[in-house]
């Protein structure tokens, strides 16, 4: 344990470090997976000996050019920006006894490369046969400083086994260039790959000799380069330095080489811009580990029961740091700044799956994320204009000068849901930081985006004035130009949500006037952004009790062959988009992409009959679709596809599952194998006032930990078969809730029991709502008719009891006798009267507190059932607008006995898949207690001590109860070894 209680983490050196040897060294996938960067610059993981063509990216190293069309209309995007290469800062030439070593006509003996993730450096020895069967070992250790500027370091060490001479090495850069060609020229997924044409420049007036200048359109570099060689003579020369001296057999060289890099648009460099860089290799490597270990303190995490899964996070969450963008006026591209796959482009992955790590871990990266966006708003104003729309902004779908450039405006424009990605993203950080001010300076991007909803969107009459979004495209981009995309809409009542809550809290601030009058906000505006959030779309189809991915989606056919295809590449590389769009097949999936960020919340049954109905026809054709599908599956206890799942995300570019690593790393893929981990797995939801877990273990490993940062604490959790340890690592003390218990960690590490309850089974009359005084004058009305002795001290004995039950109590209590057929009259008498009564019933009759309580259950990953004695209970919570947040209705005309028999709960644990012992009964009656306690269940009375004295539990309202409450009375009730059910015959139990 360590000084403050918690467990320190021990990582074996495998975990710590990608090794690849021999051809799995070299070649297009390896320059990928060995590429080292920190947000200014990055470098492939090229062989320097062989580093002739660029191989370097720079944020600001892009082109633009114009886009072309046969035909062309108002608003489509003009050009496109692409990032090119950078002359490589990594070649060395050498020449030994005066003749050029040739190393592409050489044999490459043996070659190892090593990244390490504890020391931040890629370590690189290969061994070369060269002419005359001499052998030569060139070993390189590199790096890119994670909290420096943007720089390479490398120490290089020469080492000739088996003979000596002279030698030259030049330590230049690379700018050969090759293009792309064969399959890669017509994969979209390159788009359009641009062949690197740089040219040298001539030095300005002041250069100092180790700066060298490059251009290619309207990119000016400048490099300065460092060389250290204390055992032969270093001269500056064009376009590099030459290291002169005597090679020895079986002696070492080393040389150290470190170059700075330097970008401007449109201008030269201001050599300003490559000052403060450290040259002494040693500095940078300490530098490096201090950096690197800072990364790991607030990231640390084991896996304990699947080495592979744990080298592979390791390399996953190492290159995401790494990538992320520490330039304010960039983002972090699909593939970082490891490769030139999708241009370079910023996509809607930044904030949807990279962004939420970082502001887990690294909130400083997080905040340069959403600075970008905030930076590029009269870009988004612009492309909304040139959109048609009269206000507003809308972010571009594809970037990186904040313009659109996506010519296929169907999967590109069209997915507006980038604005809603952006604030929730927006949100989520707010949230994790308490960044107030932050908030406060991203308020009119939030404000303008959120505009975007109602020019797209309307109330529609015809589905009882509910808000729908009409021809958009979803992350699902086989299926465009849609109406109600569930995404779209759920990430819209989200932002609308946000965005009126931060009007609030700016009003309350005195913040809110200034920004209002100058982007002509008023309350009407703000109360439309209400009522559009409280009357989105998000319907369930009746016939499969599942969410509908858009309105059309599943009245199509199925794509023939869809179940038997041999998985050779996307299907967007094979088919026209419009047989993609005909067809019901997804490439991700939209709403199980909705259930795994919590933007809606479902009953559990529903979420299984999703993920189950979308497993069937999604490709999984993009890299992102596997890790929305591995929370939700982690959740929902489908072990098995959710490790595959998580094997997909996690290993996409180490096996190269996909077949395109050697275009760049998948970040978004990467950050998403450690959302399975917290946000599957770990339960995290960070969609209330704290961080909510539900930990769950899978049964192939014996256990797991990981840390995250809230508020500026650092917790950690270690979960095992039992439950899970939370300790505090560092900051304040900080609340939780695990599985809906609240949970203070402090500085002596807490451990909570993972609860075997799995349901919660509520009674309706007098628990979500009061039907009771409807019920009392429909029976008053009924006696009156028949002259029966009826009255309100009567009434209180029908608590809990069915509608037969009762009226034999009323007969009973006067002394009256009917036939058969007089007797069901009255039934269905008496019901017609209480149906009347109903016909009023709205979500206003519901008791407060049972939404917000529903949610936090479905939070905590309970199922909800009812278990109501009135035959009338499915159309009462229809009427409530509750109906569908139940994982079960029971009906109560289907048992063979009324409460106080346990038929109905035992019917309702049965339809919800559960065990009578896994389920909690919430009553308000003791004839309900009784039955709940006859089902073998714990007991929650809505009412006090005295009237319900056998409950094990005791709140005055609804309201009071929290899943904490349920989860502690379940405890206490193990506690006692045994429930506390009642000992007297059903028959002699009072009703």
């Amino acid at each position: 344990m360590g000084e403050d209680g918690v467990a320190t983490i021990e990582h074996s050196p495998e975990a710590m470090r990608l090794v690849r040897r021999g051809a799995s060294a070299t070649g297009a996938q390896a320059h990928a997976l060995f590429a080292l960067a920190n947000g200014l610059v990055g470098v492939e993981g090229v062989i320097d000996e062989c580093a002739a063509m660029p191989c370097a990216y720079l944020p600001d190293a892009y082109v633009r050019r114009p886009i072309a069309y046969h035909e062309s209309f108002p608003g489509y995007a003009t050009a496109t920006d692409t990032r090119i290469a950078c002359p490589s800062p990594v070649l060395l030439r050498l020449h030994i006894d005066g003749e050029p070593v040739d190393f592409g006509a050489a044999e490459l003996v043996d070659t190892e490369s090593e990244l390490d993730f504890a020391s931040g450096q890629l370590c690189r020895v290969s061994r070369w046969r060269l002419a005359g069967g001499r052998t030569l070992e060139i070993a390189v250790d590199r790096i890119v400083p994670l909290a420096g500027a943007a720089a390479v370091a490398s120490r290089i060490r020469i080492r000739p086994l088996d003979f000596g001479g002279a030698f030259e090495l030049s330590l230049t850069y690379g700018i050969e260039s090759a293009g792309a060609g064969g399959a890669e020229a017509g994969d979209p997924r390159i788009s359009a790959r641009l062949r690197p044409a740089w040219r040298t420049m001539p030095s300005l007036p002041g250069d100092p000799s180790t700066v060298t200048r490059f251009a290619q359109d309207a990119v000016e570099l400048a490099y300065r380069q460092h060389v250290a060689c204390p055992a032969a003579e270093v001269v500056a020369v064009d376009m590099g330095h030459v290291v002169r001296g005597a090679l020895v057999a079986g002696g070492t060289l080393t040389i150290d080489r470190v170059v700075a890099l330097a970008s401007a648009r449109g201008r030269p460099v201001d050599l300003a811009a490559l000052d403060g860089v450290e040259t002494d290799f040693d500095a940078i490597a300490k530098g490096q580990r201090e950096a690197v270990g800072a990364l790991w303190d607030g990231a640390a995490f084991a896996i304990d029961g699947d080495d592979a899964m744990t080298e592979a996070l390791r390399f996953d969450l190492f290159h995401l740091h790494q990538s992320a963008s520490r330039d304010p006026d960039h983002s972090i591209g699909a593939k970082g700044l490891t490769g030139e796959g999708y241009e370079g482009h910023y996509f809607w992955d930044a904030e949807t799956f990279m962004l939420p790590v970082l502001a887990l871990q690294a909130p400083g990266k997080a905040r340069t994320l959403l600075a970008y966006r905030i930076g590029k708003l009269d870009r988004a104003r612009a492309h909304a204009k040139a959109l048609g729309h009269s206000r507003g902004a809308l972010y571009p779908w594809r970037t990186i000068a904040g313009d659109e450039c996506s010519s296929h405006y169907p999967t590109g424009s069209a997915q507006y849901h980038i604005n809603g990605d952006i604030a929730y993203a927006l949100g989520l950080y707010v949230a994790a930081t308490g960044d107030e001010a932050f908030r406060l300076r991203a308020a009119e991007m939030l404000f303008e985006t959120a505009r975007m909803w109602i020019e797209i969107g309307a109330f529609d009459a015809r589905r009882g004035g509910a808000f729908c979004i009409h021809g958009v495209t979803g992350p699902d981009e086989y299926s465009a130009l849609v109406d109600n995309d569930f995404y779209t809409n759920a990430i819209a009542r989200r932002h609308l949500g946000y965005a009126a809550e931060t009007v609030d809290w700016l009003r309350a601030r005195g913040d809110l006037a200034a920004l209002a009058g100058a982007i002509g906000l008023d309350d009407d505006e703000i109360a439309t952004w209400r009522k559009a959030a409280d009357a989105m779309w998000l319907p369930v189809d009746a016939m499969l009790g599942i969410n509908p991915q858009d309105d059309a989606f599943l009245g199509r056919p199925e794509l023939p062959g869809l179940k038997t295809r041999d998985h050779g590449g996307p299907l967007l590389m094979r088919y026209h988009p419009m047989i993609l769009f005909r067809h019901q097949v997804a490439k991700q999936g939209n709403v199980v992409q909705a259930m795994a960020m919590d933007l809606v919340s479902m009953p559990v049954s529903r979420q299984r009959r999703n993920l189950d109905y979308y497993s069937r026809v999604t490709t999984h054709d993009s890299t992102l679709s596997s890790v929305s599908f591995a929370i939700v599956a982690a959740r929902l206890g489908e072990e098995a596809a959710a490790l595959d799942f998580m094997r997909e995300c996690a290993f996409v570019d180490l096996e190269d599952r996909h077949g395109n690593t050697s275009h760049g790393l998948h970040m978004a893929a990467l950050a998403g194998s450690w959302l399975v981990l917290a946000q599957g797995w770990g339960g995290l939801r960070l969609d209330g006032p704290v961080p909510a877990f539900a930990p769950t273990l899978p049964s192939a490993w014996q256990g797991y930990r990981f840390r995250l940062q809230w508020r500026g604490s650092v917790i950690e959790l270690a979960v095992d078969a039992a439950g899970c340890t939370y300790g505090l690592v560092s900051g304040a003390p900080l609340d939780i809730l695990d599985h809906g218990r609240p949970l203070r960690v402090g500085a002596a590490p807490s451990t909570l029991a993972r609860p075997t309850v799995k349901g919660a089974i509520f009674d309706l009359d007098g628990v979500l709502t009061d039907t009771a005084e409807d019920h009392y004058q429909a029976w008053q009305s009924l006696a009156d008719t028949y002259g029966f002795a009826f009255d309100r001290a009567v009434n209180e004995r029908l608590k809990g009891v069915d509608r037969a039950g009762s009226l034999r109590l009323i007969l009973d209590q006067a002394g009256a006798a009917v036939d058969a057929g007089a007797f069901d009259a009255m039934l269905a008498e008496k019901n017609a009267l209480y149906r009347t009564r109903l016909a009023d019933y709205s979500p206003a009759n519901l008791f407060a507190g049972v939404t917000g309580l529903f949610a936090e259950l479905r939070a905590a990953g309970l199922k909800i059932g009812l278990a109501s004695a009135s035959r009338n209970a499915g159309d009462v919570v229809r009427l409530l607008g509750i109906a569908d947040q139940f994982d079960f209705i029971a009906d109560a005309g289907a048992v063979a006995h009324g409460k106080p028999a346990p038929d109905i709960f035992l019917a309702c644990a049965d339809g919800m898949g559960l065990a009578p012992n896994q389920c909690v009964g919430i009553e308000d009656a003791q004839a309900g207690i009784s039955a709940i306690h006859a089902a073998g269940m714990v007991a929650i009375g809505i009412g006090s001590e005295e009237a319900l004295p056998d409950a094990d539990l005791h709140v005055p309202a609804v309201g009071d109860l929290t899943p904490g409450r349920i989860l502690s009375a379940e405890q206490a009730a193990a506690a006692r070894g045994r429930l506390s059910i009642g000992t007297g015959k059903v028959e002699d139990m009072p009703c």
